[in-house]
């Protein structure tokens, strides 16, 4: 063969891997970014807002997902109240009215007409379902913390699960209350025939008939769920019998068939279903591409779905004896798969007439299928875990998201409040947004890789390597962005490493970087290395700061000294001493001259030219973070219980404070030219507040 026919022969080979390189690195960027639709409602937005606030970003974590009797409706019970939607189309009716709270799981009413809610303060609500008006609040002294909470099906009983201490379950008895107007409806506290402990993740069931309670068996060490799982009389607590699985899995849901004579059990890989008059498993589902993390039964009972990690739902025949490839090992193959979720599914609920299922998932969205030929009928946006970081694009009316749940970028629309879009990066460990929201830092620790994502092009940009960090380290830390977004400051925090590293921070030079075409498509980003290391530090970096002038880094951790280094020489210039506990973080005026440092409940403010503390503060509540106000002479923080606290700078005084949120405030930034304050919290919202309006009311 000729010279030059090889030649052509390995050109064309190495010309189409490349070329599938770039198509592969062009979809994977593609299929990482979802853009939504302008929503038909334009106004839940500003419903039901507290005193001062002009917006809600956001709809609140998912807790649980019910259809109306009738299935014109569904509810979504969430971390900030209860949202009711179109089922037809999916559109927003209504935000039920009261003070905003935690409902861990709803109800309707036989007829449709009222709306039931359990509460983490276990209290029991009842609204109208047209209007949304609050009708009524039950409460009882003997619950007042609920970590879950179950109704029966027709909403006549709710059963709450207490704190980790807790050995009982409370139950509401709803029937007479509901159905002749009782004032005092019963109220009982149920103790267990097994040994039972509340407290998050431990799983309740109740049959529809009412009959039974099941729970899974818990080890006292670990926290797991296990099995065998525990069928309860559901009035008394005792045991009826046990069902076992040849499992050493944890037990992620349970669920009973509409005629109560079937549950459904799964650990992360299998299904388990048993007739409840029969010890021996009926039939077994498995999944060996994904974990199981949520159950639901159709209606009638012959479907049985399942919401996956990988974001796919599974549609089972739970009737059928027919058996799939690998025999035993996969006895069924499921009807029908559902691909759309990017994140793991974890609540599910069919409509009444079992031709549509609801799916909810940890990328925030809730999204409707046809049972019948599997197509996706419409998305809903907007329902986060929580929010991790926020910042304020250069694009006007633009802010940039970081979600708590995974890695979860979202674009939002601060004049309209609605979700532009939303990049799902994965399961990474530290996540920090530049100040100018254009780009995102991100730690991978099984690749022992930084990266770099370009917000508005959606692609990773850079790899950073040559840090040292070893794979598989779970410490969660801040990076810093220098305010002209050309630096950036990453701590080196693992154990696995020799004393001589430990808590080394290292800077990188990313302003400077210009990327060929074939570079950026062909390996998806430059990779740099650490410009410099600063040494001195001792023990674990967890904030790191850099001034407005860009000439100081602040770095702050465990022990009792925050570090200022000067730039130019790389040295520490000066330290200042605080209480030998951590600080969490620290945060300069916007004229660099006072530096406040965050604890769990101590502020101090620093003149940072001279060292002296020019105020200190102590609460009973857990600060989670803090800001200047546009001017300096505020300081405002965002607490553990969601309220947000101000403080004068210059004495330490309290001077008022505003409830919103239901969980803690992550982070706080101001936008508009210090007119507005966004403060982003844990219940997985973002509230715009008008700051002229909130800061003269006072406490």
């Amino acid at each position: 063969m000729k010279l030059s026919r090889i030649i052509f022969i390995l050109s064309t080979i190495i010309f189409a891997i490349i070329g599938v390189t770039v198509f592969l690195r062009l979809m994977a960027n593609k299929n990482s970014t979802e853009i939504f639709q302008v929503p038909e409602n334009s106004e839940y937005p500003r419903w039901e807002l507290p005193e001062s606030a002009k917006m809600r970003l956001g709809k609140g974590r998912i807790n649980t997902i019910k259809f109306s009797p009738d299935g014109s409706r569904f509810a979504v019970a969430t971390s900030i109240g209860v949202w009711i939607y179109d089922a037809q189309s999916g559109n927003i009716i209504s935000l039920l009215k009261g003070e905003r709270q935690d409902i861990l799981d709803v109800a309707f009413t036989k007829n449709g007409n009222n709306v039931l809610g359990a509460n983490a303060s276990g209290q029991i609500l009842k609204w109208h379902a047209e209007n949304g008006e609050l009708i009524s609040i039950l409460s009882n002294e003997k619950a007042v913390y609920f970590t879950s909470a179950v109704f029966t099906t027709d909403g006549s009983k709710v059963y709450g699960v207490g704190g980790v201490d807790d050995e009982k379950i409370y139950v509401w008895d709803l029937y007479d209350y509901l159905n002749t107007h009782l004032r005092n409806p019963n109220f009982i506290e149920l103790k267990l025939d097994v040994g039972f402990k509340g407290g998050y993740g431990k799983l309740i069931a109740i049959s529809p008939d009412g009959r039974f309670l099941a729970s899974p068996q818990q080890d006292d060490h670990t926290m797991r769920k296990l099995f065998p799982i525990h069928i309860l009389e559901a009035h008394t607590g005792k045991l009826l019998f046990q069902r076992s699985a040849q499992s050493d899995g944890w037990v992620e849901a349970i669920t009973f068939s509409p005629d109560s004579k079937t549950i459904a059990v799964c650990d992360t890989r299998s299904i388990y279903l048993w007739d409840t008059d029969v010890t021996e498993v009926k039939a077994t589902f498995k999944t060996l591409d994904t974990i199981i993390s949520a159950l639901a039964f159709s209606p009638n009972g012959k479907l049985l779905a399942c919401g996956c990690s990988d974001g796919s739902i599974r549609l089972w025949n739970a009737t059928a004896q027919q058996k799939g490839l690998g025999g035993t090992f996969g006895q069924y193959l499921p009807t029908l798969k559902l691909k759309g979720h990017k994140e793991t599914v974890n609540k599910l609920a069919f409509s009444p007439d079992g031709t549509t299922l609801l799916s909810g998932s940890l990328d925030g969205t809730i999204r409707a299928w046809d049972t019948t030929t599997g197509r996706e009928t419409y998305t809903g946006p907007g329902h986060m875990d929580g929010i991790n970081s926020i910042a304020i694009s250069e694009q006007a009316g633009l802010l940039i998201s970081l979600d708590s749940s995974f890695t979860q970028v979202r674009q939002w629309d601060t004049e309209n409040g609605y979700q532009l879009s939303a990049s799902y990066l994965g399961d990474t460990n530290s996540e920090t947004i530049s100040p100018k929201a254009s780009t995102i830092a991100l730690d991978d620790p099984w690749d022992r890789n930084l990266r770099l994502w370009d917000i508005q092009n959606r692609r990773y940009r850079t790899y950073m390597k040559g840090h040292g960090y070893p794979s598989g380290q779970w410490l969660q830390t801040e990076f810093a962005f220098s305010e002209d977004e050309r630096m950036l400051a990453t701590p080196s925090n693992s154990a696995a490493r020799s004393k001589e590293t430990f808590g080394e921070i290292h800077l990188w030079d990313i302003g400077s970087q210009s990327n060929s075409i074939f570079r950026r498509y062909l390996f998806n980003s430059k990779t740099i290395r650490p410009k410099h290391t600063l040494k001195g530090h001792r023990g674990v970096v967890r904030s790191l700061v850099f001034s407005p002038d860009g000439k100081t880094l602040v770095s702050s951790g465990d022990g009792d000294r925050i570090n200022l280094w000067d730039l130019e020489t790389l040295r520490i210039r000066q330290k200042f001493v605080v209480d030998r506990n951590y600080t969490r973080s620290v945060t300069f005026s916007s004229d660099g001259k006072i530096l406040a440092s965050r604890g769990s409940n101590k502020i101090i403010c620093w003149e940072v030219e001279t060292g002296k503390q020019v105020s200190a503060w102590s609460s009973s509540s857990t600060f989670m973070s803090i800001h200047f106000s546009p001017d300096d002479s505020i300081l405002v923080s965002g607490i553990g219980t969601g309220e947000v606290q101000l403080w004068d700078v210059s004495s330490g005084n309290f001077l008022s404070t505003r409830k919103g949120h239901t969980r803690y405030i992550n982070d706080l930034r101001f936008l508009e030219n210090g007119k507005t304050l966004a403060t982003a919290s844990a219940d997985g919202t973002i509230l715009l507040w008008n700051w002229e309006k909130m800061k003269t009311v006072m406490k």
